[in-house]
């Protein structure tokens, strides 16, 4: 099992990116979230490029070349924030959006969503494993959540910026 070595890992500037060399990108893909939802999913490269249709309105994205093993799995919402993000637009999703990164996440700014390279460590996220991520239309609804990413619980990555969202370890964040 590949070592889970950060989080958030689209956001390092989220060129187009295939999967690791090797490395199957459906079972990639489908390793981000759980059997019952990923096996229906639709199955996208990081190139828009889909490897198989779903049925049940998720898209799953396979591990990127980058540190860590970063699938994702995303309902609508957040496939809007991803178009969103690679154009740097602000989204316009008007439901609640989930994420799951069941295999953890590449390391990234918890301030900044364009940073490509580590920022001070009370600000740069490492170590963080299987986790969800919630967006909602409103990002204001998330004035009351901490943003400090070592609170031991759930914190707003990106705040004050169009793509906050709420970050939820499902285990033990790292550093």
């Amino acid at each position: 099992m590949k070592k889970l070595v950060g989080i958030a890992a689209l956001f390092i500037l989220m060129s187009p990116m295939a999967a690791l060399a090797g490395e199957d990108p459906i079972k990639s893909a489908e390793s981000a979230a759980f059997s019952s939802l990923a096996s229906k999913a639709t199955i996208m490269d990081w190139n828009d490029k889909v490897l198989r249709k779903g049925s049940n309105g998720w898209t799953c994205l396979p591990d990127r070349d980058t540190p860590g093993n970063d699938p994702w799995c995303v309902n609508d919402a957040w496939m809007n924030f991803l178009t969103a993000y690679k154009s740097k637009k602000n989204p316009s999703y008007t439901q609640v959006g989930v994420a799951y990164m069941l295999q953890g996440d590449t390391p990234v700014s918890n301030s900044d969503p364009f940073a490509t390279k580590p920022t001070s460590d009370d600000d740069w996220v490492t170590g963080l494993g299987p986790h969800l991520m919630i967006l909602v239309p409103d990002v204001a609804t998330f004035s009351s959540y901490p943003t400090d990413h070592k609170n031991g619980g759930p914190w707003i990555m990106w705040g004050g910026t169009p793509y906050a969202h709420l970050m939820i370890p499902l285990g033990k964040v790292g550093k």
